[in-house]
């Protein structure tokens, strides 16, 4: 359960960071209701060949005020019949008065609506006129000849029955700009069977000189408001051409992008970035020595040490363990004044603790009691707190420089670049869900969250060393020891009847190793009675009847000598946190076009 809690977190947030942009849209780009860029002449030329690519010509003479940079030229790239096809145009030349003009493509709506903004930004037009030619192609403008047929038309012409249509907003009611004379020319692959055109929402208003010739459909209008629409839909009789399509609505584009050639690679790099980082991080895992079934711990470890080799992390409870296996071997005594006091007294002499291992002897030094008669009281004080926080840091201290000393642990360096890597992969894949840095659409961040997924558990304890042959040696011992304290398989049976003593004796390697609980449960299966209480453990409890640990049955707990600990530490860490603490106290125009 804990590791599937661990994996739907990251999980989670990589859902969010891909899928934001279906509730939050994105910005618009703001323009005037009514431009006061008036346009004199709007002409557009717009050229279909068989495979349903147009090319058009726009052809804008503007008169200026003196104010304004240039033009905006938007195009809808939804096509509102066919939800899985986008028409992005392609822009392939701009001019203003016969001169190459500067122009930037931009992007919203949530990457519905692409933008050109036309002009230099830091230099005005002059007053007057300008005539501005933007030339572009959009893809896939030929739609199936059913397509808007029970539309109505202000204005038709011939039967449009045909097996393809153009439908498209020939003059797009994005333009805010009025338009004082209005002409459009359609050329398309084959004879028009006829066409219908309105100008404005709706059935809308008629156009001026609607006419068909062969294969040519010219129309006009004397005066167009801003914002008002001139949609043209025009029969064609031929095949309708295939249309590269995606598998998902425009609100998803932010998200999957609008090809999917595009989406495929990512998948593909998804697939690549995550095997590779699993791939990668695997090199770094040392291969299993086998745990045969051991029915004790490596001669001359304590628990700390036994844990640490095993899993080349310091225990959670190691300081605890530690003075329990000091208590066990008569080193110390533990006794309970009150729930969150406990009085540590040093009962072996000088070569006693020689004898020790030197996790446990740091410990007895940290704490004073490392002389008959010494005493330390762990209870809620910042000065109790502040020897047990430094008892804790030697543990962690003495038992990583005793694995390195005794030849059992080397260091591999060139494994801790798969944390940098991690971490790269973290901050990329930020940065492309959040669509930083003109990242187009938040899917970019899927190979980067997967190598981050893959080799997140780098971050583990064993990166970065490697166990040398001894080491190994007391890796598979102290494996085939935890499998003792934690199955309760036939073959890991252990003889409680016959050697009952050593279940209080493996209590401190059972809490350095998180598995008090189960070694508990195991003698209460094994001998149908609750586990007995250590005579090393002086609880102030009247309880006889047995006891257990956290999750275990009856009778006293460790959990009040853990909790005092804790709460002693804690008082320390907050007196540390309450010291360090302090206080602080002239636009472009705007316009359209597109279907």
């Amino acid at each position: 359960m804990r590791r599937l809690i661990g994996w739907s977190i990251p999980l989670m947030l990589i859902a969010i960071g891909l899928l934001w942009p279906l509730v939050f849209k994105g910005q618009s780009v703001e323009t005037p209701a009514d431009d006061p860029v008036v346009f004199s002449n709007f002409k557009a030329d717009f050229r279909i060949d068989a495979d349903g690519r147009m090319e058009a010509v726009e052809t804008i003479t503007a008169e200026f005020p003196s104010d304004r940079h240039g033009l905006f030229q938007w195009w809808d790239t939804a096509n509102p019949n066919h939800p899985y096809v986008r028409q992005i145009p392609d822009v392939t030349s701009v001019t203003i008065d016969g001169e190459p003009a500067l122009y930037q493509m931009l992007w919203t709506e949530g990457r519905r609506v692409r933008v050109a903004k036309i002009g230099d930004p830091d230099k005005y037009l002059s007053y007057g006129t300008h005539v501005f030619e933007i030339r572009y192609t959009v893809p896939g403008v030929l739609d199936p000849g059913d397509t808007a047929a029970d539309r109505q038309f202000a204005e038709s012409v011939g039967d449009v029955a045909a097996q393809s249509v153009f439908y498209w907003n020939v003059v797009a009611g994005s333009w805010n700009n009025r338009m004082q004379q209005v002409d459009i020319s359609v050329t398309v692959p084959s004879d028009v069977t006829g066409a219908q055109c309105s100008v404005g929402y709706g059935v809308g208003e008629p156009c001026d000189g609607l006419t068909v010739s062969g294969n040519k459909i010219d129309l006009s209008k004397s005066y167009l408001g801003s914002r008002t629409p001139v949609t043209l839909r025009a029969g064609v009789d031929v095949p309708t051409p295939p249309r590269q399509e995606v598998w998902w609505p425009y609100t998803w584009d932010r998200i999957f992008g609008s090809s999917l050639a595009e989406m495929v690679a990512i998948l593909t790099l998804t697939v690549v970035f995550g095997l590779g980082g699993f791939l990668w991080y695997r090199t770094t895992v040392e291969p299993s020595p086998g745990f045969p079934l051991q029915y004790a711990p490596p001669p001359g470890l304590g628990p700390v040490q036994t844990e640490y080799i095993r899993t080349e992390a310091v225990p959670k409870n190691a300081l605890t363990a530690t003075l329990f296996y000091l208590a066990e071997r008569k080193m110390i005594q533990l006794q309970q004044i009150n729930e969150q006091h406990w009085r540590i007294t040093g009962l072996a002499e000088k070569s006693a603790w020689d004898r020790l291992d030197p996790v446990s002897r740091k410990v007895g030094l940290a704490l004073r009691v490392n002389r008959p008669g010494e005493q330390f009281e762990a209870k809620k004080t910042v000065k109790s707190g502040e020897k047990l926080n430094k008892a804790k840091t030697d543990v962690a201290k003495a038992v990583e420089k005793w694995a390195f000393d005794s030849g059992l642990l080397v260091k591999r360096k060139k494994e801790l670049w798969v944390r940098t890597a991690n971490a790269i992969a973290f901050l990329a894949a930020g940065c492309c869900f959040l669509l930083w840095f003109g990242i187009p659409f938040t899917a970019v961040g899927l190979p980067f969250a997967a190598f981050f997924l893959a080799t997140s558990r780098c971050w583990l304890p064993g990166v970065g060393t490697r166990r040398t042959a001894a080491g190994r040696e007391l890796w598979s011992q102290a494996g085939g020891f935890h499998r003792l304290l934690t199955t309760d398989s036939a073959e890991s049976r252990f003889d409680f009847a016959a050697r009952k003593d050593l279940y209080t004796a493996y209590v401190p390697f059972a809490v350095a190793a998180g598995a008090a609980a189960l070694w508990a449960k195991k003698y209460e299966m094994s001998m149908g009675a609750p586990a007995p209480q250590p005579d090393w453990f002086g609880t102030s409890s009247s309880t006889s009847s047995g006891w257990g640990l956290t999750g275990g049955s009856g009778g006293a707990s460790f959990d009040s000598f853990e909790s005092a600990l804790s709460s002693s530490i804690g008082a320390y860490t907050a007196s540390q946190s309450s010291s360090s603490g302090g206080s602080s106290g002239g636009g472009f125009s705007g316009g359209g076009g597109g279907g």
